[in-house]
């Protein structure tokens, strides 16, 4: 993508992340070759070692759900509010 100046934006400053998203095609955004090497966290290109994070470990643009609340008695005394 060019902008005004002649000089190309970095994909981050275009807000393009890229994802391993399992059970689909996933095309390395460096050298758009198909073979991964995946491990827990993330899958990384077999020929250039780019590496993308995996969709489910994702930070971006999401809040994690799957947390309880913290009750009020699961402080320590000293941190909890005095009534």
């Amino acid at each position: 993508m060019q902008i005004a100046f002649g000089t190309a934006r970095p994909s981050f400053a275009r807000g393009f992340i890229p994802l391993y998203h399992s059970g689909e095609t996933n095309r390395c955004p460096a050298c758009t070759r198909q073979h991964w090497i995946v491990g827990r966290m993330v899958a990384e290109c077999a020929f250039c070692g780019t590496a993308l994070p995996l969709e489910q470990f994702s930070t971006y643009g999401g809040v994690h759900g799957d947390r309880p609340e913290p009750s009020a008695g699961s402080a320590p005394k000293p941190l909890r509010a005095a009534p």
